[in-house]
């Protein structure tokens, strides 16, 4: 009988507890969102990053072979 009187409130701590964990749940995924397309964009910039080095690599191979009087492009090394 005793548990019957405590039933309602029972429920009401489980259906605080449940709306507490969609809620955080909620958020969590959110953040997971944010941060998800940060971390997308910050791929990018990094992908970018890379390509300006690679092209920064080739130019001093080009720059090192020119000055050994190798020429690239079909061009020829004047002095």
């Amino acid at each position: 009988m005793e548990f019957l009187k405590a039933l309602p409130y029972v429920v009401g701590i489980l259906a605080t507890v449940g709306a507490g964990v969609k809620w955080l749940y909620g958020q969590i995924k959110e953040d997971r969102n944010h941060y998800e397309k940060l971390y997308q964009q910050k791929q990018a910039e990094v992908e970018e990053l890379k390509d300006q080095l690679n092209e920064k690599e080739i130019e001093i191979v080009k720059l090192k072979a020119s000055e050994k009087g190798a020429f690239f492009d079909g061009g020829k090394n004047e002095k």
